[in-house]
């Protein structure tokens, strides 16, 4: 999984997240990226590819918006893989 430096998208930041399946079975993955920031930002997103899955060599670009209402934007966002759960479909 690779996650790209965050855009700033209105009162939020866009976190650009690819999912790379390297396993040789499709899989689906529930993925939390957390970002924080001086000033109080603290959010967390939700990735989820349970609609077809990830198949073997294949990847999944996903740019969730991470917001925190009433908080400020960090210019320089820490980023934090939360949790990364994989499932493979069998069959």
């Amino acid at each position: 999984m690779t996650v790209y430096t965050p855009v700033r998208t209105g009162t939020g930041l866009t976190v650009p997240v690819e999912i790379k399946n390297s396993g040789s079975r499709r899989a689906l993955y529930q993925v939390d990226v957390r970002v924080q920031g001086p000033g109080g930002f603290d959010a967390t997103v939700h990735i989820n590819t349970d609609v077809v899955g990830v198949y073997p060599g294949g990847s999944w670009p996903v740019e969730p918006t991470a917001s925190a209402p009433g908080k400020p934007l960090p210019e320089h966002p820490q980023i934090t893989i939360e949790r990364i759960v994989r499932r493979e479909i069998r069959g």
